[in-house]
């Protein structure tokens, strides 16, 4: 492992780019770290008041440190010019020059990405772990941003079906956020996906750094797919890095009715892909699906239990009172009902008298 490049990483001013252009010209991070002052001003990589800062840094800075706390926190990096950095990453406009990462990253390109919103309906989370729990059931690692809400059902469902998933953080790896996240993003490492991020250790998460973390999810990833967000999303920012790097922008509809759906919504008027299931995503990409399955008798509905249906699946959590006020159902009636549609598997009782659409 190039501890040289870790390291490279935190001189003030040096970001993505120059750091990219740096390892071009010296050839490895060694290299550029040990370079001399003059050699540093004939690259013509940087300005004179980033090379002085480049010189100052590496004074005050123990490569032997960096080493130690890494193999502590169990953290390896990977430049952009190795053959293991993420293929589709690396044919981004501006991948990461250094990638750190815990656990094992993808391979070929058999990626997509789950984001959304962090307040999330039961529906958004319901539709996310479902997406994810199917694609990574045919082989597809699902790449989210480790947030609560979408990004967590996400993971949480690619791991279900014992498939890989890559959490990208927006720090470096020695910090975990959302703290209540610990064990899922240990559990990611365990079963063979990764939690990465272009942030060296001591950097903690804040506000810019997440728009950033972005542009890796969807760089990483063939297609994004937004289950839900607002009008203003920073999943709509990660839909707005898939465009501009020629990847495809999936959407998921939501109830007209729920703010959570007015940012996919819109997306879907923009001519984002309609995605209503992950066979959908597979047929895309002719991934080994080739036509959709015809639900089975038991899946088919009668009229009372569709109006039922339809009516908890508006986004939000909805009580046994407000169907029987809206439907003027009996109560036995509705009682046989919300049984029937849990035994399809189409609703489940959340806590009691309150359903949600699975």
């Amino acid at each position: 492992m190039d501890y040289f490049a870790a390291a490279l990483t935190g001189v003030p001013g040096v970001g993505a780019r120059r750091l990219r252009a740096l390892l071009t010209c010296f050839q490895s991070a060694e290299q550029v770290w040990r370079a001399t002052e003059k050699e540093l001003y004939a690259s013509h990589t940087l300005p004179e008041s980033v090379i002085q800062k480049l010189i100052s840094y590496r004074r005050k800075t123990d490569i032997a440190r960096i080493q130690e706390d890494m193999r502590r926190v169990g953290v390896q990096c990977v430049t952009c010019f190795e053959s293991n950095y993420p293929m589709l990453l690396g044919q981004t406009n501006n991948p990461p020059a250094v990638l750190f990462y815990k656990g094992n990253l993808p391979e070929g390109n058999r990626i997509v990405s789950i984001v959304g919103s962090r307040k999330a309906t039961p529906y958004g989370v319901n539709v996310s772990y479902q997406l994810a729990k199917e694609l990574a059931a045919h082989g597809v690692t699902i790449v989210s941003g480790g947030a609560r809400g979408i990004d967590t059902a996400a993971h949480k469902g690619a791991l279900a079906s014992g498939g890989a998933t890559i959490v990208v953080a927006a720090s470096g790896l020695d910090y975990v956020y959302p703290q209540e996240n610990r064990k899922l993003f240990k559990a990611v490492c365990e079963h063979g996906g990764a939690v990465v991020s272009e942030y060296p250790l001591g950097v903690r998460p804040c506000g810019r750094q997440f728009p950033a973390r972005n542009r890796i999810i969807a760089g990483m990833s063939c297609g994004v797919i937004v289950v839900e967000a607002a009008e203003r999303s920073g999943s709509l920012i990660t839909s707005d890095f898939a465009l501009e790097e020629g990847r495809d922008v999936f959407a998921v509809p939501g109830s007209i009715f729920s703010s959570l759906s007015k940012g996919t919504n819109r997306l879907l008027r923009k001519g984002a892909i309609c995605v209503t299931c992950s066979v959908e995503i597979l047929q895309e990409y002719n991934w080994g699906i080739t036509e959709i399955p015809q639900p089975g008798h038991a899946d088919v509905l009668e009229p009372d239990e569709e109006w039922v249906y339809r009516f908890c699946s508006t986004g939000s959590m909805v009580t046994e009172e407000e169907i029987l006020e809206q439907s003027g159902f009996s109560i036995p009636r509705l009682k046989l009902l919300l049984v029937k549609l849990q035994c399809k598997g189409k609703i489940r009782e959340v806590r009691n008298g309150v359903f949600v659409a699975i």
